[in-house]
């Protein structure tokens, strides 16, 4: 069964239940035209539990409408894949079921953390997202400006948070997987941040430390590039 045939057929058998919230219809119809917007062309079969992590953990965080919201979205998942497994010989719902549970935490608090650091780096000047976007290069590139003295005086990529300390934070870039440390990060952005998550970010060197120029999203832990 391609997705598109169960979404139709899924979306048909939501419509037709009396009993159904009005609320949660919109988030399971938002969350079907997310799925087969990020696999158009895809078989139920490549709903994988790597392919459903991409599909919430990278694809999802980057739209700039989060609506449905993150545990609407996730529990949207989780009843398609229970009704495909219903009406078929697969059997989705198990491995989906682990991904689902993992970031039924992490994927709130990185959209959280986004839009707090984008929020607190615009206030003080800085870029935030979806600025940030219009600038960064696609693919996931690092990119380093060198100073006078041969040493990185910006770095430009993902950095995946690896310590926390108060407003500082360390963070190691996933291309080159240098640590940079001590980054220096707005208050209420760093009381969100966790070892794992992973945000886009443009450093710049300011005395022996780093300072956030821009940003991109944050991502959960885990999310591959």
């Amino acid at each position: 069964m391609t997705l598109r045939e169960a979404s139709a057929r899924f979306l048909k058998h939501i419509k037709s239940k009396d009993s159904n919230d009005a609320v949660e219809a919109q988030a399971q119809t938002r969350t079907i035209e997310f799925l087969t917007t990020y696999l158009p062309e895809a078989s139920t079969t490549q709903l994988t539990p790597a392919r459903l992590r991409d599909f919430i953990a990278r694809w999802y965080v980057e739209q700039t409408d989060h609506q449905p919201e993150p545990h609407a979205l996730l529990d949207s998942v989780a009843g398609f894949l229970s009704w495909i497994d219903a009406n078929s010989d697969s059997a989705l719902e198990e491995g989906g079921r682990a991904v689902i549970a993992e970031l039924k935490t992490s994927l709130p608090r990185a959209l959280e953390i986004s839009d707090t650091l984008s929020s607190q780096l615009r206030s003080r000047g800085a870029i935030g997202f979806p600025e940030f976007l219009t600038s960064f290069e696609e693919g996931g590139r690092s990119q380093y400006d060198v100073d006078v003295g041969g040493s990185a005086a910006a770095i430009e990529g993902f950095f995946r948070i690896s310590r926390v300390e108060g407003t500082s934070v360390e963070a190691e870039e996933l291309i080159s997987d240098e640590r940079v440390w001590p980054v220096s990060v707005p208050p209420e952005a760093a009381a969100l941040l966790e070892v794992g998550y992973i945000v886009n970010l443009e450093l710049v060197r300011a005395g022996d430390g780093w300072h956030i120029a821009a940003c991109g999203f944050a991502y959960p832990p885990g999310t591959e590039f």
